[in-house]
């Protein structure tokens, strides 16, 4: 027994008539056996499900992806941008710093008085969890005025006692602003600058690395 044939023809996306064995009908209701009327309507089907998964899939093409964003479009402006930021503040801290310490005059100094500061639990405002010793200092200004000062370098238990004499570090035009001669005064100056410098440079080098494995990802990539 000689395989059927069976053709749809189609205009404008519409099923127009069949064909069973080069015979031609208007319509399915036209197809007198069911066999071939049941076999037309599968290939109608199978083909409208192709054209539908063709579109679907060119709208899905055309549509652009929102879910993945590129690491490097994110996490290196912020990155860098930090990382300018804080090196942008220890430079601009070091240079005030530098400033400071070329104006500053020294005079002979003595400690009058040690001011004391409690800390208190912010829970519970009866209860002393530290306290913090701030010298006061008397000298002498270039100017002939005799002035006292309690400094903002403090410390426990206190550095200094009532009677000791110090080397005062201020400046000419403000005398107010003095410190005592030391190794913790110079370091206190430069903690700034310290902390955000080595921010920057940590942020700088993780922009770096960050590059450097997304550029060798790329490479990778090329040459497969």
């Amino acid at each position: 027994m000689a395989k059927k044939k069976y053709s749809i023809n189609w205009e404008d996306d519409k099923a127009v008539s069949f064909e069973v064995n080069g015979m031609e009908y208007k319509s399915l209701d036209d197809v007198p056996d069911e066999a071939d009327r049941l076999k037309l309507e599968a290939m109608m089907d199978s083909t409208e499900d192709a054209e539908f998964d063709a579109q679907f899939a060119k709208m899905d093409k055309d549509v652009p992806s929102t879910d993945e964003t590129p690491i490097e479009n994110i996490i290196l402006p912020i990155f860098t941008g930090i990382a300018v930021l804080m090196l942008l503040i220890a430079g601009i801290a070091s240079f005030n710093n530098i400033l400071k310490t070329g104006r500053e005059v020294s005079v002979s100094g003595r400690v009058v008085d040690m001011t004391k500061q409690l800390e208190y639990d912010q829970n519970n405002y009866n209860r002393v969890i530290g306290e913090t010793y701030f010298p006061v200092v008397e000298f002498t200004a270039n100017d002939g005025k005799r002035r006292s000062v309690q400094l903002s370098e403090g410390s426990f238990p206190p550095a200094y006692e009532v009677g000791n004499e110090v080397t005062v570090l201020y400046e000419p035009d403000h005398p107010l602003d003095a410190r005592i001669k030391s190794f913790a005064s110079s370091a206190l100056m430069w903690i700034l600058p310290g902390i955000t410098g080595i921010l920057g440079i940590g942020f700088l080098a993780a922009v770096l690395v960050v590059r450097r494995v997304i550029s060798s990802s790329e490479l990778s990539s090329s040459t497969t």
